[in-house]
């Protein structure tokens, strides 16, 4: 184990140990009632990407490499996405290596 991920993972059982943590349950993040699926090897990310104080979600796409852009139309408390797009330079898809 490399040492960084030790400190980390003593933190967790010792929160756990004392009670002063939880985790919620899981859930699907949807887009226009659907659950997201990129396949796999997600690499989500959450940012503010268009400028427009919304947290964003911006993931990677296994399948050719692709970088997907999910528009926050909710809140931060409460994302709402009802598309995506793929982000793109020059008129051309941003890709990524792959499998």
């Amino acid at each position: 184990m490399k040492p960084l991920l030790i400190i980390p993972l003593l933190l967790l059982a010792a929160m756990a140990a004392s009670g002063s943590f939880s985790f919620d349950t899981p859930y699907y993040l949807q887009c226009a009632g659907i659950n997201i699926d990129v396949q796999y090897y997600g690499a989500p990310c959450v940012a503010d990407w268009d400028g427009d104080g919304l947290k964003d979600l911006i993931t990677g796409q296994f399948y050719y490499g692709n970088i997907r852009f999910y528009k926050n139309e909710g809140t931060n408390e409460s994302p709402v996405f009802n598309s995506f797009e793929y982000l793109q330079a020059d008129g051309s898809n941003i890709t990524m290596g792959y499998g």
